[in-house]
């Protein structure tokens, strides 16, 4: 038993152990104040899968309620299991969860399946499982926790929160489980496959960064071992593993009108090379097809590549910064997603008034507010360009093509888009990968936008990520080309022979913008 017990410790450092029911005698505290405490609870699915969880009870005064928030934890991750383990103390939706608990709420954070203590396999946010799942948790709270703020019968007054893998069971749920009345996704996806294989091009260094996580913290590799997910391996992501991740994807749900009834603050990252902000946007632009009031912060981080495929910055493992600027106005993201459940939750009227329709970072210093991206910029000609992709990007420097001069200080917002008028190669094996970027006034090297690349398709047209700059007069604004990327490893074609671009690039929105130098907090 000993060994036993300090095994789970050991284990703990990299996922949560099982969790054993120490469900309180709620029956005999009856009219009593209720102390903050936490305590272990099993929950079981409705196919029977035991799911670990940790119950985080608020502070409640005799004939007080406080409203439910689950939280949900991302790939490789597991629950916060107290208020000093590592989820809880080093990443965002962690950290959230526990202010959340302190500022008054239930809070059940739960091991999704096959991750943590939690039984069965990992399904990759299968429908009928993983999302089943978040309503089995919201079952188990009306049926076992008192003074909770209910809307009904079976119905408590519910918030989600989760970054990642845990966002996207929020999307999906809150379209299935109309009980569910705010969520904070948080750095996840709108289309699973289009994030993960832009073009059908696997992200590569994503991809082993991703199995990493699930051989060190999961239990049960589940669908990697299948077949065709082995097949994905070259670098391209097998046709059925495309369909079913796509049918796991809020854009299945859109497509079908099947939206989300839940108010959302969408929080995503600029730099996030996983999910960059075009799926944040994606999922702004579908769940304001409802009736649901949706809300966009855009952030600097989220998922970052580790060193040298991205630049380290030194924050804790998601890589977030606690505070972003909109406009004037410094948004400490904590305190806006408190903010987002005081109104939506705990019915305070304006209290999320702080929060704007939608604000992006343009470096940690400075960001805009406004309510929608500028219209597209200048549409540019592409001079003709030739490039060898076997050995453009490291035998030789990826190559830099002028598109615009910037006159004024300006922002830059939105997604670019390039337009192939002919095919790179005689064949359809050329493959090159292109980023927008910029060489400033006085500087021979650009630099790369959000560290935001994209595969290229060998003909017609491609968008490639959004991405959001601070710019001053005399930058340069251009296409960053080569034939390899650390972030898509074994992608490259090797094409020898020269290819040439010919075609237009659609820039993004620019407008006259006036830097600001704020002291970072």
């Amino acid at each position: 038993m000993r060994l036993t017990a300090l095994l789970c410790l050991a284990l703990s450092l990299l996922a949560g152990c099982a969790a054993r029911d120490q469900l309180p005698d709620y029956a005999a505290r009856a009219g009593q104040d209720l102390p903050a405490s936490w305590f272990d609870a099993v929950i079981l699915a409705h196919d029977g899968t035991r799911l670990s969880a940790t119950v985080f009870q608020p502070a409640l005064k005799a004939g007080e309620s406080a409203p439910l928030i689950v939280h949900t934890h991302g790939w490789g991750g597991w629950r916060v299991t107290g208020p000093d383990g590592f989820y809880g103390q080093q990443m965002m939706s962690g950290r959230a969860a526990l202010k959340a608990w302190k500022a008054g709420y239930w809070v059940i954070s739960y091991d999704q399946r096959g991750w943590g203590g939690s039984d069965g396999r990992i399904e990759m946010m299968d429908p009928r499982y993983e999302v089943r799942d978040a309503s089995a948790v919201i079952d188990w709270a009306a049926r076992h926790l008192p003074r909770l703020r209910m809307d009904g019968p079976n119905d408590p007054r519910v918030g989600m929160l989760g970054e990642s893998y845990g966002g996207a069971v929020q999307l999906l749920a809150a379209a299935e489980d109309p009980r569910i009345d705010a969520i904070v996704p948080i750095a996840t996806w709108y289309d699973l496959s289009d994030a993960l294989a832009p073009g059908g091009q696997l992200k590569m260094g994503w991809a082993g960064v991703l199995v990493s996580l699930g051989l060190s913290t999961g239990y049960d590799l589940g669908k990697f071992i299948d077949a065709d997910y082995l097949h994905s391996a070259s670098g391209r992501l097998a046709a059925p593993v495309r369909a079913e991740l796509a049918e796991h994807s809020l854009a299945r749900y859109c497509a079908e009108n099947r939206l989300p009834r839940a108010d959302a603050l969408i929080i995503q990252g600029m730099r996030d090379t996983l999910f960059p902000l075009d799926q944040g946007l994606a999922i702004r632009q579908c769940l304001r097809r409802g009736h649901a009031d949706v809300r966009l912060l855009g952030m600097q981080g989220g998922h970052i590549l580790p060193p040298p495929w991205q630049a380290w910055s030194g924050l804790p493992p998601f890589n977030n910064e606690p505070v972003i600027h909109c406009g004037a106005r410094a948004i400490n993201l904590y305190q806006g997603i408190l903010a987002w459940y005081a109104e939506k939750l705990a019915g305070r009227p304006g209290g999320a008034d702080s929060v704007p329709s939608l604000c992006v970072s343009l470096d940690l210093d400075q960001g805009i507010a406004l309510d929608e991206l500028p219209p597209p910029g200048p549409r540019v000609v592409l001079p003709p360009t030739q490039v060898r992709p076997l050995s453009s990007g490291w035998l030789q420097q990826a190559t830099f093509i002028p598109l615009h001069r910037v006159g004024e200080a300006s922002a830059l917002l939105g997604t670019p888009e390039v337009q192939l008028s002919q095919p790179l190669g005689p064949g359809a094996d050329a493959l090159l990968f292109a980023a927008l970027a910029v060489r400033r006034q006085g500087s021979g090297s650009p630099r790369v936008l959000d560290e935001q690349v994209t595969p290229l398709a060998n003909r017609g047209s491609t968008r490639l990520n959004a991405v959001s700059a601070s710019l001053a007069a005399g930058d340069e604004i251009g296409l960053l080309v080569s034939g390899f990327s650390g972030q898509y490893l074994f992608n490259s074609s090797w094409h020898a022979g020269l290819v040439e671009l010919r075609g237009a690039v659609q820039l993004p929105g620019l407008q006259a913008f006036s830097p600001r130098l704020a002291s970072r907090p």
